[in-house]
């Protein structure tokens, strides 16, 4: 019968596998998840470190506005969506127009950003809001509803934005591409920028068109249906 070890020398060896084991994980690359970053630091704050850190409001300044200018961020939380955002920081591309064919030489530069750089940029810009500009509306936006977006895409044709804007390859290249557009901007903010669109950028060629709420509710419908 094999004699039991005394408790002390059970101590002494639960604490060298302990160390051993310390040492061994000490050694294996550490790879945060989403849910750590999350989970222990605010993520807004850390992307209000980073907004500063890159010098974003070297050309988001909040005085910005006018046709081709790097638009203001202030209000970025009613403009984007979040994973927009996100996606959207990670890989940049050119979506304004100078002139047929031509994009502006000032773009947005690629800062080869992590995915939780990414993310924590996002949450800061999706925590910027400006309630002077955007109000909410007693009207649902039901961009699921075929028939209210049939109506939207008609009266995008009778009031015809295709001579700005661009769908699906098919338009003019004065405004940005509305491809995807149901996925990049929010309801509330199409619907405040079609009743004013001034507001937004003073000097745009985008008229005021003195949209009825139905018309309104139909071509945000419309555009929130193009992701």
């Amino acid at each position: 019968m094999v004699a039991a070890r005394p408790r002390w020398v059970m101590s002494i060896m639960k604490t060298l596998f302990t160390m051993f084991l310390a040492i061994i994980v000490s050694f294996l690359p550490f790879k945060a998840s989403a849910q750590d970053v999350a989970s222990s630091s605010d993520l807004t704050q850390i992307g209000a470190a980073l907004f500063i850190d890159l010098r974003c409001g070297a050309c988001h300044n909040t005085a910005a506005s006018g046709i081709n200018v790097p638009p203001s961020l202030a209000n970025a939380g009613d403009k984007f969506q979040t994973a927009w955002l996100e996606t959207y920081l990670k890989a940049p591309y050119r979506r304004r127009w100078e002139s047929t064919g031509m994009h502006p030489t000032l773009r947005m530069p690629n800062f080869l950003l992590s995915n939780e750089e990414a993310r924590a940029l996002a949450a800061y810009l999706s925590a910027q809001h400006d309630s002077a500009r955007i109000t909410k509306y007693e009207f649902e936006f039901r961009n699921n509803d075929s028939t209210i977006v049939a109506e939207g895409k008609q009266i995008y044709k009778e009031y015809a934005c295709y001579g700005c804007h661009k769908i699906a390859g098919e338009g003019g290249e004065v405004g940005p591409n509305l491809n995807g557009v149901g996925s990049r901007l929010r309801p509330e903010y199409l619907a405040a920028f079609l009743r004013n669109p001034q507001a937004f950028i003073p000097g745009s060629p985008m008229k005021n068109f003195d949209l009825w709420d139905e018309e309104v509710q139909a071509l945000v419908a419309y555009l929130m249906a193009l992701k």
